[in-house]
């Protein structure tokens, strides 16, 4: 049986305890904030026409903690949800992260991954393993513990590509 990885970062699922997800939300979440800040005159900047600035990207990251923590109460109310697409590429496309204020995105990543992680929190053994139809990177059926997990992997996986951007200074 192959381990669920991410082919770009390394990021291994399996290898996050529950007990430690919203540490790293939290964590990875500050540190895409304090890079954003930092470096703001650069944030905006696209290092190439198909990547994203940092500033997207911590948009993104901010996003997906406040949508995914949404699917989090609709599994735990609804059984084996599926789930409306978070449409990441269309939010870059439309521009609506292009002119956002690179202190406010980096204030409401901390809001986010800090509700993100209080939500979290309240979880127990049962509820971690509800299931859900996920469709990253295909259709499937996933536990919460894995969302929780993917929400790591976001988290982590946007920090690397705004290092990359930005350096980490």
């Amino acid at each position: 049986m192959t381990t669920e990885h991410c082919g770009s970062c390394g990021f291994v699922w399996a290898t996050v305890p529950a007990s430690d997800i919203s540490r790293r939300a939290r964590a990875g979440s500050a540190r895409i904030g304090e890079l954003l800040v930092a470096r703001a005159h650069d944030a905006t900047t696209r290092p190439s026409i198909e990547r994203w600035s940092a500033l997207e990207y911590g948009a993104h990251v901010r996003d997906v903690l406040l949508h995914l923590r949404d699917r989090f109460v609709i599994a735990l109310v609804e059984d084996n949800p599926t789930f409306k697409p978070l449409y990441r590429n269309e939010r870059v496309a439309l521009g609506l992260y292009r002119d956002d204020d690179v202190h406010a995105v980096a204030a409401e990543l901390g809001f986010a991954a800090n509700l993100f992680g209080r939500t979290f929190d309240l979880l127990d053994a049962n509820q971690l393993q509800r299931l859900c139809e996920y469709a990253y990177p295909t259709l499937q059926t996933r536990t919460l513990l894995w969302m929780g997990q993917q929400v790591v992997h976001e988290v982590e996986h946007h920090l690397n590509d705004v290092i990359d951007d930005l350096g980490d200074e």
